[in-house]
Parts: structure tokens; C-alpha cells; sequence
């Protein structure tokens, strides 16, 4: 269960980025991705939760890098705004999820 806690504190961060962060909100991801990338999908232990972190994830670095030293992250600049704002709310989504069901245990 620690481990879970320990998601959530991670996902506090990365909402903390977007929330804060300044530029684009394609950059503001590219931060929340930093705090994401500790998190390992066994650390969350809801089954339908995991699905959504997974999925997240995966939106996150499914843009190739476009040069030698740029890394899958850094390429979310390629997202179109609409798409970034709904990855950005399945973040928040996730982070509300996890944390009721940690105060459910």
C-alpha cells in the first residue's frame, strides 16, 4: 500500500506542474511526464486505475523523437492542444480516483 501512496504523491506533483508551470500545456505535460516516469503501474493497485495510469502513460510518449538527443517526452510538443488538455484531465482524474480509494482502504 505504500507504494500506492507514493503514486499519489507523484501524481500531487505532476498536477502541481501543470497547474503552475509556464508555457504551452504540451510543455506543462512534458514536466508532469518527469514525476510520472517513478511511478510503476503495480504501484496502484485498483485494477481499472492502473488501465487509466497505463493509458496515460502511453499518450505521454507515443510521439517519436525527432532528433538524436530529444527524448519521447520532450516530443508531446506534437499534440495538438485539445488532445494535451484531455490527457492533463486524466491526469487530474486519476489523482481524484487514487486518492478515494486509498481513503476507502
Amino acid at each position: 500500500m505504500a507504494d500506492a501512496f507514493y503514486a499519489l504523491e507523484k501524481l500531487a506533483d505532476a498536477l502541481y506542474a501543470l497547474a503552475t508551470g509556464s508555457g504551452r500545456v504540451q510543455e506543462r505535460l512534458g514536466d508532469a511526464a518527469i514525476f510520472l516516469i517513478r511511478v510503476r503501474p503495480e504501484d496502484i493497485s485498483d485494477e481499472n486505475l492502473r488501465r487509466i495510469f497505463i493509458g496515460v502513460m502511453d499518450d505521454l510518449s507515443y510521439a517519436q523523437a525527432q532528433g538524436g538527443d530529444e527524448g519521447n517526452m520532450r516530443a508531446m510538443r506534437l499534440t495538438d492542444d485539445e488532445d494535451a488538455r484531455s490527457i492533463a484531465r486524466r491526469i487530474l482524474e486519476l489523482y481524484h480516483g487514487l486518492d478515494r480509494f486509498l481513503r476507502e482502504r
